[in-house]
């Protein structure tokens, strides 16, 4: 029992320095923490062997190993701080294209106008889109476009900042300042996007993570090892 316990401590320390490290931050590191079970299971293995203990010797190192990978698999964001996932949708076209994969960091991450987000809005439903705006903005939603604080940025327009024209009939939308701790974040494809325009400013407590990177599907089917960025920033 206490080497098997003993086992276990050492999974631990190890899943600790991969959050140290930072190394679920990019989707092909996953493949090196694989490598670090596979190199714990063969030293755990060989340790018990030199003990004599071969009767066990198999048995507790592949127990170890599937307790281990049980806990990657059923909440690898709280293991790593980061998760992984397949777009579905498209409200963020161009930017994100359907089976696009999605690399996210759930702690420890700033709120920035530029970058993407994930958040569960008042409807228990979540979503994936762009903050571009905070507490004690002025917002002023006109058609399929929204104007913060006078200014509107698009992707059609590169995230180039336009001002709001004064012939510019902005009767039948809504303006409002936003509060402490409320955001307003909307999908790059503003024709097709369901977002702060329709269930309005979103909490801070319902951002759950920061959508960092993009990972495209190759022809073949494989995923690119290319990463891309999912931040603007705005001028």
């Amino acid at each position: 029992m206490k080497n098997i316990l003993c086992k276990i401590l050492i999974v631990f320390i190890y899943l600790y320095f991969i959050r140290l490290c930072d190394l679920g931050s990019n989707l092909y590191s996953f493949e090196y923490m694989f490598y670090g079970f596979l190199i714990l299971f063969v030293t755990f293995f060989i340790a018990d062997l030199m003990q004599k203990k071969k009767r066990n010797a198999l048995l507790s190192s592949v127990g170890v190993s599937v307790i281990t990978m049980f806990m990657l698999s059923i909440n690898l964001p709280f293991v790593t701080g980061y998760s992984f996932d397949q777009n579905e949708t498209k409200s963020n076209l161009p930017t994100i294209s359907s089976n696009d994969y999605i690399v996210s960091k759930h702690f420890d991450f700033s709120l920035d106008e530029g970058a993407m987000y994930a958040f569960i809005n008042e409807q228990g439903d979540l979503h994936r889109k762009r903050l571009i705006a905070g507490p004690h903005d002025k917002v002023q939603v006109c058609g399929d476009l929204v104007y913060v604080n006078g200014f509107t940025r698009n992707i059609t327009t590169n995230w180039k900042a336009e001002e709001l024209k004064s012939d510019k009939n902005c009767s039948n939308g809504s303006a409002f300042k936003l509060s402490e701790e409320e955001y307003f974040l909307v999908g790059d494809n503003f024709s097709n996007s369901l977002d702060s325009r329709h269930y309005g400013p979103v909490k801070r407590k319902n951002i759950v993570a920061h959508s960092l990177y993009k990972f495209q599907l190759n022809q073949s089917g494989s995923i690119s090892k290319e990463q891309t960025s999912l931040s603007v920033i705005f001028e």
